[in-house]
């Protein structure tokens, strides 16, 4: 039984891309905002920190992006999102790993939408 729990954990470890790796497919959705950085990355902190999905909240933090801009992230890194000031604008990208039903993606790219 050990054994068939270990090999169940390993294969879904495997199914995770890193970060980087989600960055290099390109983004899920991508948009753009006239608000800074900071207030679009700290909105969509806060909607997704408040958002229910199934009943429940699940945890998301920021953290500065290397290169200048901020990454939102939720917990187990399923989906994070990027926020770049390009010009006058934000930047924003929004990555998720594979296999989340397309509901929960939907509710999170409102979220985004919402902040931008």
């Amino acid at each position: 039984m050990r054994i068939l729990i270990g090999a169940v954990g390993l294969a879904l470890l495997a199914g995770c891309a890193s970060m980087n790796e989600k960055r290099a497919d390109g983004p899920a959705y991508a948009a753009n905002s006239l608000k800074s950085v900071d207030q679009v990355a700290e909105c969509v902190l806060f909607s997704w920190q408040n958002q229910s999905l199934m009943g429940a909240h699940y945890a998301a933090a920021i953290q500065p992006l290397a290169g200048g801009g901020k990454t939102v992230i939720s917990a187990g890194e399923v989906e994070f999102a990027d926020f770049q000031a390009l010009h006058d604008k934000t930047n924003v990208n929004l990555y998720f790993q594979t296999g989340l039903m397309d509901w929960r993606k939907s509710r999170r790219i409102e979220a985004v939408k919402s902040c931008l």
